[in-house]
């Protein structure tokens, strides 16, 4: 999500999909006190694709079979069962957006950094094809959304999609409009952004238009989502995270979001072992203040293929 802070100083690039994750943040309980906490995450009432202390909705169900090509009578660029992503560099032909302050003033957006951070967003997309070519896009943090496919007599395919999330940040619609030939494709993203009264952020429109080659991958370069996320104040007044292996999953990456200083998640590390140890300055100093810290870990691949996938790891205030 790209948006500009309202006091104009400077633009903030919002991940879409780990600002969904924010939506989803464990609530505020007292009894912090103990040294150890399970922080399962919220059940159905709460998300209704989280349960049992992973983003269960989110974990595609990679095939193992072969590709299948489609008969001729159908042509299709899918070729399903198959699962890719988008390969970045991403080129670009346009790229346009501005945001829009409560008074109706426009301000344009830098196209670079429309680019830059729209790339970042789309190269964690998974394509989830099945064997009757249809297909399921997943982003992390996200409820998967099927797309609408339609098989064109030159062999390509269209891939289109909308999403739309509703949140105390907001709300952001997304359409794909896309068209597949071979491995080559051809998309027109367009965002929306408008934010709630509750933000300090401005509303954003962007476009851009894009071709790249899909990177097939196959089952075992996916991993499963880790799971069992914990957490334990350490005496130094850090947090150490602890959570169980993803199948597959040669690393992980780690993600924090500080309630009362950032708007979205920030990257903070990647780490081969299934813990973590946050002995900053910033949790330190704000593992007790009243919104907490919250954690998000999403597993990543042999070929450096992220799960969209995550847990997320909220720690509580006394």
């Amino acid at each position: 999500m790209l948006t500009r802070n309202a006091d104009g100083n400077h633009y903030a690039i919002r991940l879409f999909a780990l600002s969904v994750l924010a939506i989803f943040l464990l609530p505020t309980f007292a009894g912090c006190g103990a040294e150890s906490h399970d922080t399962s995450l919220p059940r159905k009432s709460t998300a209704s694709y989280i349960q049992s202390g992973q983003v269960s909705g989110t974990q595609p169900v990679p095939t193992s079979a072969s590709l299948l090509p489609t008969s001729a009578s159908q042509p299709s660029a899918l070729r399903g069962p198959t699962n890719f992503l988008l390969t970045t560099p991403l080129n670009f032909s346009s790229a346009s957006g501005a945001t829009m302050d409560n008074s109706g003033a426009i301000t344009p957006l830098d196209a670079n950094t429309i680019k830059t951070q729209i790339t970042a967003e789309l190269k964690r997309l998974l394509f989830v094809v099945d064997s009757s070519d249809s297909v399921k896009i997943y982003s992390p943090g996200a409820s998967p959304i099927a797309a609408q496919v339609t098989h064109h007599a030159d062999g390509s395919t269209a891939i289109d999609y909308k999403q739309m999330v509703n949140s105390e940040a907001g709300s952001v619609t997304i359409t794909f409009d896309s068209v597949l030939l071979k491995e080559q494709m051809t998309a027109t993203y367009h965002q929306q952004y408008s934010p709630s009264i509750l933000i300090n952020a401005m509303a954003s429109d962007v476009t851009v238009t894009f071709t790249t080659v899909v990177r097939r991958v196959a089952a075992n370069q996916i991993p499963t989502v880790p799971g069992n996320g914990r957490y334990q104040l350490t005496n130094d007044g850090g947090v150490a995270l602890s959570w169980s292996a993803g199948q597959n999953a040669v690393v992980y990456n780690v993600y924090r979001l500080i309630s009362d200083r950032d708007q979205q998640f920030q990257f903070l590390v990647t780490v081969k072992d299934i813990s973590f140890t946050d002995n900053s300055p910033e949790a330190i100093q704000n593992v007790h203040s009243p919104k907490g810290i919250t954690y998000a870990i999403f597993s990543v691949g042999p070929t450096s293929v992220e799960n969209p996938g995550g847990i997320v790891i909220s720690v509580p205030t006394q």
